[in-house]
């Protein structure tokens, strides 16, 4: 019996260090997250370590349950005109607007589409994340009309340097946890639910991203008119491509990972679901 304790102790410690110490790698070049789990008030908070503000539509998204085990609160995007905003640009002057494309960035959310097509824009997918506009084009996470998971990066003119896309992948009504990669020479994958085989995947055509946007990142929006109709969570982003036991991580955290005075992220396992 104590051996079989003992053994259970073994592995649970070996469990909580692996977890903590993964916790640690996802620290390595986190821009910005929001958790979106505030459940009222006005703003959000960016838990990343330049802590950008934030500014919600005038008409705010609403607040609501997840009804997800590993997600609490979440924000509610109507499709028509509600948003939140961060224009890091303005806030931190040294820090750059804009992802170095050689390490490559990595854009993670949980998402429920509730309606697609919800906007006049004419196009077939709507923003869950997206920055650029008006010759700073540069990347936006999608949810295409035909429900499925997707990503684009573009050149400063707006042409595509890689846009993925399958139909299906994030479906009407579900909850997904999404993410997408892009790296010089890999170009986008894009990863549904921390499985390991990307849903979808295209090169980068030989071009890089556009390097001098500075334009402000939103949840929900494209500048030009395109907006998403579904609750969103959790949203994290780097400036370098992670690892998939790194999206696991991010997607089984309830409440997600905190920065502590000296910017440092941790975590406990007390909020890391036990699989």
């Amino acid at each position: 019996m104590r051996q079989v304790m003992f053994a259970t102790v073994l592995i649970t410690g070996f469990v909580m260090v692996t977890a903590l110490a993964n916790a640690a790698d996802i620290e390595d070049g986190l821009w910005m997250y929001l958790p979106l789990n505030e459940g009222a008030g006005n703003a959000v908070k960016d838990h990343g370590p330049n802590s950008f503000d934030t500014e919600l539509s005038k008409t705010a998204p609403k607040w609501v349950d997840a009804k997800h085990d590993d997600i609490g609160k979440a924000m509610e995007f109507d499709g028509k005109s509600t948003y939140v905003k961060i224009d890091m640009a303005t806030q931190k002057k040294d820090i750059d607007s804009h992802f170095d494309p050689k390490k490559g960035i990595t854009i993670c959310a949980w998402v429920k589409p509730i309606k697609t097509g919800t906007d006049a824009h004419g196009q077939t997918r709507q923003p869950i994340v997206m920055k650029g506009n008006a010759n700073q084009w540069e990347f936006a996470l999608y949810v295409y009309d035909n429900f499925g998971a997707g990503m684009s990066v573009w050149t400063c003119p707006g042409s595509g340097v890689s846009e993925p896309s399958t139909a299906g992948t994030a479906p009407q009504g579900q909850w997904v946890h999404q993410c997408g990669t892009f790296k010089l020479k890999e170009g986008v994958r894009v990863y549904v639910d921390g499985k390991k085989d990307p849903v979808a995947q295209a090169g980068d055509n030989g071009n890089g991203p556009c390097e001098e946007g500075n334009r402000p990142v939103f949840i929900a929006h494209r500048e030009d008119g395109q907006w998403l109709n579904a609750v969103i969570a959790e949203v994290y982003m780097w400036d370098r491509v992670i690892d998939i036991n790194e999206m696991n991580l991010a997607m089984k955290t309830i409440g997600g990972l905190s920065v502590q005075p000296g910017g440092k992220l941790a975590t406990t396992w007390g909020n890391m679901k036990r699989r």
